[in-house]
């Protein structure tokens, strides 16, 4: 070699800046102490919270167990039973169910007559 040129670049050698005194570095990757065998459970981190879960083979989870049917739920909505009311409307004799219990069941309106009633102007 001559003494002006810096030395011919390899497929895993970075020459050195150019003005610069330091020689080449050699880049070499470390192999695992024991590669991972691809039937063994492996340890994830939850993109949501953070926390260790396991995932099996063949699955590809992003969010443990709990972020993941949180997730489920708020799409849904709230996880609650809803209670239907049949009652009979004062004004029009219609059978109907309402998504509530009324104050007084014995004079509840369907749905229609409510918004009948409702419409018209308040006398007073």
């Amino acid at each position: 070699m001559s003494e002006g040129k810096p030395p011919k670049p390899d497929g895993d050698t970075v020459p050195a800046a150019p003005g610069a005194a330091k020689p080449a570095a050699r880049l070499v990757k470390r192999a695992p102490a024991q590669p991972p065998k691809p039937t063994d459970p492996r340890e994830k981190s939850c993109a949501k919270c953070g926390g260790a879960f396991t995932v099996l083979p063949g699955e590809k989870f992003f969010l443990c167990p709990s972020c993941y049917r949180r997730s489920f739920q708020s799409k849904r909505g709230k996880l609650e039973t809803k209670v239907l009311t049949q009652i009979t409307c004062v004004a029009c004799g219609a059978r109907e169910y309402l998504p509530f219990l009324p104050e007084d069941p014995s004079n509840a309106l369907c749905q229609s007559c409510f918004r009948l009633r409702r419409a018209e102007p308040v006398q007073g």
